[in-house]
């Protein structure tokens, strides 16, 4: 019997809405809400929206600005670079006077460089002596400008040497004037 009280006033207070709340006018606060976020809001989204395009437009043009200025950079110093030939005697590697204001403009050039760069002086020779001699004197070559640019100011682990011989020639004929003109350095500025 005491259960079935229980049951009973438990199922009562149930339906007759025990514990109710007041009615609240909820429409009130939802549309002053409402009114206000529609003048707000906006006006934030827009400024929020300017403001990206702003930062994303300016970091945009800064890194391309960036990235073309060392294109540039690099493309004016490959030609500069590549109009400097160092030219050497027959069968010399010693620097002749007349071409030290050539190695001379080029370590001006080399250490005007901002970062990272890497030069290789490429030594050349006539087609006279075998292959392994013209090697080994297009190199001796190389070294000779590669320690005297170093005695100039430049980092000498920016640079490398390499040797063509005579595979390398920038004139074919047989006279004494091409092969002058192939007893040389070039400087390479690489990527």
């Amino acid at each position: 019997m005491k259960k079935k009280l229980l049951i009973g006033a438990t199922l009562l207070a149930i339906l007759t809405g025990c514990g109710q709340q007041p009615e609240l006018d909820v429409n009130a606060d939802q549309n002053n809400t409402a009114v206000q976020q529609s003048q707000v809001v906006p006006n934030q989204a827009e400024q929020n929206k300017q403001a990206t395009e702003e930062d994303l437009t300016d970091t945009t043009a800064v890194k391309v600005t960036d990235e073309s200025n060392d294109i540039n950079q690099n493309q004016q110093i490959a030609a500069i670079l590549s109009k400097n030939v160092v030219h050497f005697d027959f069968d010399k590697y010693n620097i002749r006077p007349d071409q030290m204001p050539i190695v001379k403009a080029v370590a001006n050039t080399l250490k005007d460089i901002k970062g990272n760069y890497t030069v290789r002086i490429e030594g050349n020779c006539d087609e006279w002596g075998s292959d392994e001699y013209n090697y080994a004197l297009g190199l001796k070559r190389a070294k000779t400008v590669k320690n005297a640019l170093v005695n100039l100011g430049v980092d000498a682990n920016k640079l490398t040497i390499i040797s063509y011989g005579e595979s390398n020639p920038v004139c074919t004929a047989h006279n004494k004037a091409c092969w002058a003109k192939n007893r040389r350095d070039d400087f390479t500025l690489l990527p």
